[in-house]
């Protein structure tokens, strides 16, 4: 994709990049404050103002790629301990029991008989890749998806836009409040993943599943 979501980070401001990113051939810039608030760009390039630009970025990538979670069937799974052992565990039976199932954990992605290393190891991937490994697991035949959500990837939007039919929780106690600041808004990320199952697409074959 050549367009460019902008938001406010922890560190920096992704919207005084954007100056830099029609420079390099950005086509369109998605971002949260007022044209008018930001460096002047060319009247005619196209800037659309959201009101969460981390969700209008799960959603163009789901877009881009076809929307490859309404045709599979997609469990999620979150909690403080044990998601990434429970994730793979519920890979290991849809496998056994002869579904095409694929993982996107922390640790790797399992598509087909390839296997990536998601790079990360600690947290749940962008939406661009998120959406990009879903495509390539709908190329390969994939049945069931399972995507390992963590307070982060919820809390950011990483995981918007995967149309989820079954939300797993695993426990929930005291984790990452250097990021979410306190118990409650780390239940409210967890608490994230309902939110979406909610919302997702039906799919005739995919009931939705709260565990």
């Amino acid at each position: 994709m050549r367009s460019l979501c902008s938001h406010p980070g922890g560190v920096a401001d992704g919207h005084q990049y954007i100056a830099s990113a029609i420079q390099k051939g950005a086509a369109a810039v998605v971002g949260q404050r007022a044209r008018c608030d930001l460096a002047p760009m060319p009247s005619e390039f196209p800037y659309v103002q959201v009101s969460d630009s981390r969700l209008a970025l799960a959603a163009l990538s789901a877009g881009y790629w076809g929307h490859p979670a309404r045709q599979m069937t997609m469990i999620g799974v979150t909690g403080t301990d044990g998601k990434t052992t429970t994730a793979n565990l519920i890979y290991a039976i849809l496998s056994q029991a002869g579904r095409v199932a694929g993982i996107i954990s922390t640790v790797n992605a399992r598509i087909g008989t390839a296997e990536y290393d998601t790079g990360l190891h600690t947290t749940t991937p962008d939406a661009p890749d998120i959406q990009r490994h879903l495509a390539q697991m709908v190329a390969a035949g994939t049945h069931v998806a399972v995507l390992e959500s963590t307070s982060h990837g919820l809390a950011q939007h990483r995981v918007g836009a995967c149309d989820f039919d079954v939300a797993v929780v695993t426990n929930i106690t005291h984790e990452h409040l250097d990021y979410h600041g306190t118990t409650d808004a780390y239940r409210e990320a967890k608490a994230r993943l309902f939110w979406y199952l909610s919302q997702a697409a039906r799919k005739p074959a995919s009931p939705k599943w709260p565990f």
